[in-house]
């Protein structure tokens, strides 16, 4: 893909451009600059061309419209990624690459802003080729800090690719009795983590699978008893299925396999399959470790990046 058109950085010149608002002016002339050398980034010591601006004399290199501009250590970007997806925590990458934690989260920050942008032009495409017709949707439970403060991470599926179409992170209230870890002393009937955001994110989860459904397609989803009605709120003439997976014990399924009885199909499989996938690859979401999510924001841009590696996204 070629990078958009070049501008000047000066606020003050004629062919200046905000990059970050939406544009509403022209681009600048093609020949408004002139080559002036280059210049050499510590990181690589490869050498990126030098313009200068005709009307004010600015100068500015080719990195000035890219992604990366700014950075002083792009060459950490896909090292940060790799490693991000592979089950290795924020320390653990920080040690392996030789920078700094803020560092590393810097740049998780950065890959999650930019799977956002690959997934809405994929989302967009998708929409323009007609959506699909079969969708899976579930919640992934995890913690914040202590495991009494418990979040869901509702996400929406494309069955027929393993594609992930929609996710985000929402505050439930704590199952736990005596989960009050550090409260002192437990308030009445264990803790007092009582949030509730499911309410108001998981429907807003299903609107944004209302431009990539096609008309009457059908989203499968376990028994929960709020799925009917927040479907129907944010999806209407769209077939909702209730499935429910086997429940087997190790021992049954032992069983099953020395008489050679066939197990159970599960209805929610792929679902299920990608939900085991991200607590292997994801350090902080693996049932039994002792890596907490600090916020519910790096959470967030955890599984952004995560999405990217799923979907194949080419973020960089």
């Amino acid at each position: 893909m070629r990078n958009p058109r070049a501008y000047c950085p000066n606020p003050d010149c004629e062919h200046w451009r905000d990059p970050y608002a939406k544009p509403t002016l022209p681009p600048p002339p093609i020949d408004f600059y002139r080559k002036d050398g280059y210049r050499r980034p510590k990181h690589n010591h490869q050498p990126v061309p030098v313009y200068e601006c005709k009307s004010c004399g600015k100068k500015f290199s080719a990195t000035l419209v890219k992604p990366i501009r700014n950075q002083k250590r792009p060459d950490l970007n896909r090292k940060i990624f790799a490693l991000a997806v592979s089950g290795a925590t924020v320390r653990r990458i920080s040690i392996l690459l030789g920078c700094d934690r803020d560092t590393v989260m810097r740049k998780i920050e950065y890959l999650a802003g930019e799977a956002k942008k690959h997934h809405a032009k994929a989302m967009a495409k998708l929409a323009k080729e007609g959506g699909t017709s079969y969708v899976m949707f579930d919640e992934l439970e995890t913690f914040v800090h202590a495991r009494h403060k418990q979040l869901s991470v509702p996400v929406a599926i494309r069955v027929k690719t393993g594609h992930i179409l929609a996710l985000c992170v929402a505050r439930m209230p704590s199952s736990m009795k005596l989960g009050g870890a550090g409260i002192q002393p437990l308030p009445p009937g264990g803790t007092n983590w009582t949030y509730n955001d499911r309410p108001t994110v998981v429907p807003g989860v299903f609107a944004q699978l209302a431009p990539v459904l096609k008309p009457g397609a059908t989203i499968a989803t376990d028994g929960e008893a709020s799925y009917p009605k927040w479907i129907k709120q944010a999806l209407p003439g769209v077939r909702h299925v209730v499935a429910h997976s086997p429940k087997e014990t190790s021992l049954g399924r032992a069983r099953k396999r020395a008489t050679g009885e066939p197990r159970e199909t599960d209805p929610l499989f792929a679902i299920n399959v990608l939900f085991a996938k991200a607590r292997n690859d994801l350090a902080r979401l693996g049932r039994k470790t002792w890596t907490t999510t600090k916020s519910r924001k790096a959470l967030e841009n955890h599984l952004w990046i995560w999405l990217a590696w799923v979907n194949g996204y080419p973020v960089k």
